[in-house]
């Protein structure tokens, strides 16, 4: 009985020993982020990008999409 009680706690034990280190964290190697509107068919121009998410969250919304919504 005894045994059946130590074993499992030796193993918890021994599973803890082996902990893998944690150094510093390195940092980022890649290359620079880029902002979404900075390419494409925005040019940079923050706004215009800001107004395409917000037509493009309208569509997605099912009250507006259905009729549904209040007047």
């Amino acid at each position: 009985m005894r045994i059946l009680l130590l074993a499992p706690a030796a193993a918890l034990v021994l599973a803890a020993c082996h902990e893998i280190p944690q150094d510093a964290a390195k940092p980022y190697a890649g290359k620079a982020d880029v902002a979404p509107y900075e390419g494409g068919i925005f040019n940079g121009d923050k706004q215009k990008f800001e107004q395409a998410l917000a037509e493009r969250a309208s569509h997605e919304n099912e009250y507006l999409r259905t009729g549904d919504a209040k007047k």
